[in-house]
């Protein structure tokens, strides 16, 4: 949509953001946003889309970009985990990104012999 008829996601982003605020049976459903740079849309698109369908698996959030905004929307703790998956992603370009599994259950942690790498 913003593509071909740039600037109506400003007209309805207060709309589209807060018509389910709270709707849900733990009275936190909600849509946050993240603006992306130009290289970063790509990036967290994917090809095809896979990395974007990716993080609405592993997350449970439902996750789409309009423009170069990303829309995380659910309940308060699946929007935590896509938001932090992405910046994981985004913390891969930099270098080795650490997790640090402890105390979570959406996380394996798998030893690989060094000989195998």
């Amino acid at each position: 949509v913003e593509t071909k008829v740039p600037g109506y996601l400003d007209k309805i982003k207060d709309d589209v953001m807060n018509r389910d605020r709270g709707k849900d049976e733990t009275g936190t459903w909600g849509t946050d946003t993240l603006t992306f740079q130009d290289d970063e849309l790509s990036y967290a698109l994917g090809k095809q889309g896979t990395t974007r369908k990716k993080l609405e698996r592993s997350s449970g959030a439902v996750v789409q970009y309009i423009g170069h905004q990303a829309f995380f929307s659910g309940t308060k703790e699946v929007r935590r985990k896509a938001k932090e998956y992405m910046k994981w992603l985004f913390d891969q370009l930099e270098g080795p990104v650490h997790v640090d599994t402890d105390n979570r259950d959406d996380c394996t942690l798998v030893d690989i012999p060094s000989d195998c790498v």
